[in-house]
């Protein structure tokens, strides 16, 4: 399949360590559900939600939640159908993401569900305003440096005068998965 979303060099690097970064945790070259449980298990530790019912609560809705993406992304991008995705089939549903989010200014349905339950899987004081601190925490369970963290927030909320709920981290993901220009504080240095 032609990537005719994926075309920018900028673009297609930063797609790429995202992949290594957020969704193959292990390394191995695909993403199958132990990676998924590795991110679930980043954000809720299950030592702690065995400790916590809150995080229990918290931590099996993050499992559900994730079960159903999972499934979806391989309904969608599996295309060898061996259960797993590899960086050329995730490369191919993300072109198909962004050529969406370029024509509706929205994402996919079943995309945008993982990304609200990443978003409330934070412990947030309040996510109707999320503090900078908070976006920084949990950007670094992506194992994105703190100072791009600072600097995409400072950004996306126009210096603190937005308040970052889930609508601004929404717009926020949009533009870091459509955005050309190398070294845009939106990249978050994933692209250099």
């Amino acid at each position: 399949m032609p990537r005719d979303q994926i075309k920018n060099q900028t673009l297609e690097k930063k797609l790429r360590k995202y992949y290594n970064l957020t969704l193959d945790t292990n390394n191995d070259g695909v993403v199958t559900w132990d990676d998924f449980l590795a991110a679930v298990d980043s954000i809720v530790p299950k030592e702690d939600a065995e400790k916590n019912s809150r995080l229990k609560i918290l931590r099996k809705r993050l499992e559900q939640n994730f079960q159903k993406y999972f499934a979806d992304l391989c309904e969608v991008g599996d295309a060898n159908q061996d259960g797993a995705i590899d960086l050329d089939e995730w490369l191919d549903v993300m072109n198909d993401i962004i050529m969406h989010v370029r024509q509706k200014n929205a994402f996919p349905e079943w995309y945008e569900g993982l990304h609200k339950a990443l978003f409330r899987a934070n412990e947030f004081f309040d996510d109707r305003n999320v503090l900078k601190e908070e976006f920084v925490v949990m950007m670094s369970t992506w194992e994105i440096d703190e100072e791009a963290a600072k600097k995409a927030y400072d950004f996306i909320t126009e210096s603190g005068k937005k308040k970052m709920d889930y609508n601004l981290f929404s717009e926020f993901m949009k533009q870091f998965f459509t955005n050309e220009e190398q070294g845009h504080v939106v990249n978050m240095g994933l692209d250099l």
